[in-house]
């Protein structure tokens, strides 16, 4: 096993490691093994090299499953058979990130060398889910603060179902005056880690970062809005003096929604107990689940 471990070890940090370019329009696919990868995005396409075999779950594709070049990314819900890591994996799984997979100890090292401070995540797609299952992307600007890499910025959004390619836009939301130095880009065929249907299919190709977001053009509203106790331990109140807030998003370090809460006569107090110790923000949305301002807060325990 732990020979089999190191082949898959050397596969696949041979390629991605390398790589210092998104590829985000899936021009450029490197042959590993019995598959092809497409060059800077890690997969978990390895799997289907243990025994018995998991099917392939990341694709390239040609023809009129493209939107544009010669070559797109397909990506595809599947059940794990033989899982090295259940932890991380799970049970079904069908996703695609830039960065690379290290395999003893199975771990992600997720992002790409990438410095600014973009407006938007462009790239144009087309979902298949099965049931009520749905495509989700998700990216993430990091920096390196000597210790540990701080969150610049996030931005996530769920993908309907398309029968054609769609264009999508992710707004970056930014917690941060910093410039990222990394950047991390994931798409899922299916959007609970874990629970997705097998078979859910997503397309994607043409990816790319557009705009430049200045230090206060996210932060017009910052002054409207109060947080206390900062650090919190078992409760966190966030009031709010904008009229048109509609409810607060909290999101852990990872990108990840912990929560959604409703604001009542410009107040919310949300429960952090059940939190882990660590860093979080939120988002003021509105009823149109357009973000109004955004901040941060620590959680001790």
């Amino acid at each position: 096993m732990k020979k089999i471990v190191l082949i898959f070890t050397i596969l696949v940090l041979g390629v991605f490691n390398s790589i210092a370019q998104p590829n985000g329009g899936f021009e450029n696919w490197t042959q590993q093994a019995t598959y092809e990868n497409p060059d800077g995005w890690a997969t978990l396409n390895f799997l289907s090299l243990t025994v018995p075999p998991n099917p392939l779950s990341v694709f390239k594709v040609i023809g009129i499953d493209k939107h544009s070049g010669n070559y797109a990314m397909k990506v595809t819900t599947i059940g794990v058979v033989n899982n090295p890591a259940p932890d991380l994996i799970g049970d079904t799984a069908g996703g695609i990130f830039t960065g690379s997979i290290i395999l003893s100890p199975f771990s992600y090292v997720f992002g790409f060398p990438y410095a600014g401070r973009p407006e938007k995540l462009v790239f144009w797609a087309k979902s298949a889910p099965i049931a009520d299952d749905s495509a989700e992307t998700l990216v993430v600007l990091l920096k390196n603060n000597g210790i540990t890499r701080d969150t610049i910025a996030i931005g996530r959004i769920t993908i309907p179902p398309t029968t054609e390619y769609t264009k999508f836009l992710i707004d970056l939301n930014y917690y941060s005056t910093s410039i990222s130095d990394t950047a991390s880009i994931v798409f899922g065929a299916s959007k609970y880690k874990g629970k997705g249907m097998i078979g859910s299919t997503l397309y994607v190709d043409d990816i790319e970062f557009t705009g430049w977001v200045g230090i206060d053009e996210k932060n017009q509203f910052s002054n409207k809005v109060k947080t206390f106790p900062n650090p919190a331990r078992e409760s966190l109140t966030i009031v709010t003096e904008i009229k048109t807030a509609e409810k607060i998003r909290v999101i852990d370090v990872a990108g990840k929604s912990v929560g959604l809460f409703k604001i009542q006569n410009y107040n919310t107090i949300i429960n952090t107990g059940l939190f882990t110790e660590g860093i979080y923000f939120y988002e003021i949305i509105d009823k149109n689940e357009k973000v109004l301002t955004n901040g941060k807060f620590n959680l001790v325990k």
